[in-house]
């Protein structure tokens, strides 16, 4: 740790310090109630634009907890019997204690389990599709589920008491979904009778936590975007009567400055992680939506950057809505209305596509955006995105991505992610994956090679698997991986790639990089990988280059979309199908080739497309042991 982290820490530990000791004296000066100086009207009239199919989804996932049951990340139908424990991690039956929340050792399995399920269920995200619910059915046992659980949480966590205090980031998302609750009922549930103006107090409380203990220093990564989303959506709607407007002001200027600091020009987040790429682009556009919505609009850099980042993800989105999980991904929403992935991208992919028609009926009835927007028109916020690029080869250099595809949007798309990005954020590269030089692979809308993704965030090894080098189609030297894990969220000996050559012909498109990942070795080995991708045959060539001086052992992994089926044609020729398309998949000679599945001694051939969830697939390794420079041929092509 540097001088600057050592005297956060202090400064960090100084305030619990003292706050320890006149946390209760704080709370009792929260006396003045917050007025919403800002309501949000008209909802109702976009809430009736929602289309069935939404409707539905959203009232059977509110539904069950009308009987006090629902899912939460991998445990399916978990029930929480007379009333919700809001300290209990019901995946481990861990109990967190109910203290002063500096002190406690949220990191230790003994003390608080696996944090992270508690405080998913105490985001309270689960308010909004109860209150949509009882807006689209008019049954009042859902708005009563609402004010009874929210009366609870404040009941049950006192200011500074337990697990439930410890994360800024956790309480700006609580912030932000009493915010949309106010936004659906025009205030009333904030101003119900019965726990009014405990809530409203709450409301002030978690400001002044968030002010006086967001994340700096290294933690501050998308933490701090979210923590000062919530403190600008709260402070607008609900200024408090000493420092509202300061407060506000405060995270304004931040999030324009962490926009600028936190995603590159060219629209990717520093963290190289595409599922917090969506997780801070909803934080970055609600609060400049607000923003706009009360007077006090972001600037026009700001929404220039915004649009470069829908830029970025609708290049890396084939024809199917499907795009690559490179980095960590925990399935964080702003707004959480259980949507898959997929869908919650098409959602924010249809802002892009209102944008460049200049037409906001696209936008008609899609309740994500009608909520991020405040339920503005587009035509309100400055989004300016240029139409999608029809091209062959789409870089992105400071992202350090590359798209490959040919007949682009057509039945026969073949597209190709070609991973040549930096590490990740400094200084702990906390969401990194050891990916350097690996690709992801559609072909036809149909995903086959791909990122397996995350499964979790505990210190296990599956959660050293799924970011490690074998878990993505690269190589790997020596059983080693790229980086050095040195931490659930810290890595050593960060990668550096280099972008060697992109350019297009006539006839291919191709992109080449290489790493010094293995340059820490006593024989240091360098990587280069060469994509080609022919356009009238659709057949990708890889060529890796490992450029050395003694003996080494490597390994080339290829992970298949679970929707796979992989067949052995002859040696070293496989035939992968997905759908109506299949591929075939042509090894170098001198590669030993095994297929696994589902194997845990080692742990290879799975895929985790939600947190918490992970099913069986299929991953080719291709072993070899070389001397010396040598090259590899790989040829993917159309069966």
């Amino acid at each position: 740790m540097g001088p600057a982290e050592i005297a956060s820490r202090l400064r960090e530990f100084g305030n619990h310090l003292v706050l320890s000791v006149s946390h209760q004296t704080v709370a009792r000066q929260v006396e003045d109630l917050p007025v919403q100086t800002q309501p949000i009207e008209g909802v109702n009239g976009h809430l009736k634009c929602v289309n069935w199919d939404t409707q539905d989804r959203i009232v059977c996932m509110a539904a069950p907890w009308l009987n006090g049951h629902t899912t939460l990340f991998g445990l399916e139908d978990l029930r929480f019997g007379k009333a919700i424990d809001w300290h209990r991690d019901y995946s481990t039956g861990t109990q967190a204690p109910v203290r002063y929340s500096g002190w406690i050792n949220h990191r230790d399995p003994a003390v608080a389990g696996n944090v992270k399920y508690i405080w998913e269920l105490n985001r309270l995200q689960h308010l909004v599709p109860l209150m949509l619910a009882s807006l689209w059915t008019e049954r009042q046992a859902y708005r009563q589920e609402v004010e009874k659980q929210i009366e609870s949480w404040c009941d049950d966590n006192p200011f500074m008491q337990g697990v439930n205090w410890k994360s800024p980031l956790e309480a700006a998302i609580r912030l932000i979904s009493w915010s949309v609750l106010a936004f659906l009922t025009e205030g009333t549930v904030i101003n119900a009778s019965g726990f009014s103006q405990k809530l409203q107090r709450n409301i002030l409380l978690h400001q002044y936590f968030i002010r006086h203990f967001h994340s700096t220093n290294s933690s501050a990564n998308n933490h701090l975007i979210g923590e000062m989303s919530g403190l600008y959506t709260a402070s607008t709607l609900w200024p408090g009567p000493r420092h509202g407007r300061e407060w506000r002001e405060y995270a304004r200027t931040r999030l324009i400055e962490e926009l600028d600091r936190q995603v590159h020009a060219d629209g990717v987040t520093a963290e190289q992680a595409i599922d917090y790429q969506l997780f801070v682009f909803e934080f970055f556009l609600l609060a400049a939506a607000l923003g706009t919505s009360s007077g006090d609009s972001f600037p026009e850099t700001y929404w220039k950057r915004l649009s470069s980042m829908l830029g970025f993800l609708g290049a890396i989105t084939d024809r199917a809505g499907h795009f690559p999980l490179f980095g960590d991904g925990d399935d964080g929403q702003v707004i959480n209305l259980g949507d898959a992935r997929e869908r919650r991208a098409r959602s924010l992919l249809s802002l892009r596509a209102a944008a460049t028609t200049n037409n906001c009926d696209n936008m008609t009835g899609d309740l994500r955006t009608t909520l991020l927007l405040w339920g503005q028109s587009l035509l309100s916020v400055p989004l300016q995105v240029s139409p999608p690029a029809d091209q062959a080869l789409i870089s992105f250099p400071m992202g350090g991505y590359h798209v490959l595809s040919s007949d682009r949007g057509g039945d026969n798309e073949i597209m190709v992610i070609f991973d040549v990005a930096p590490f990740g954020l400094a200084p702990l590269y906390a969401h990194a994956h050891a990916d350097a030089l690996s690709f992801w692979l559609s072909y036809g809308g149909h995903e086959f090679l791909v990122d397996p993704g995350t499964y979790c965030y505990d210190n296990s090894p599956w959660r050293s698997y799924f970011r490690s080098t074998a878990a993505h189609n690269t190589i790997r030297v020596d059983g080693q991986d790229q980086a050095v894990q040195a931490g659930v969220f810290l890595w050593r000996h960060p990668v550096t790639c280099k972008l060697e050559m992109a350019g297009e012909t006539d006839g291919c498109v191709e992109v080449e990089g290489c790493h010094d990942g293995y340059a820490r070795l006593p024989d240091p080995v360098v990587h280069h990988r060469r994509m080609r991708l022919f356009r009238k045959s659709r057949t990708l060539a890889i060529i890796d280059r490992l450029e050395c001086r003694e003996n080494h052992q490597v390994e080339m992994f290829f992970h298949f979309g679970d929707g796979c089926r992989v067949y052995q044609l002859r040696p070293n020729l496989y035939i992968a199908t997905c759908g109506d398309k299949s591929l075939a998949l042509q090894f170098d000679s001198r590669l030993q080739i095994q297929l696994h599945s589902g194997s845990e001694e080692p742990i290879s051939g799975w895929i985790s497309r939600s947190f918490g969830v992970k099913v069986p697939s299929c991953t080719l390794v291709g072993t070899a042991s070389i001397t010396g420079s040598v090259p590899f041929f790989t040829e993917i092509t159309p069966a």
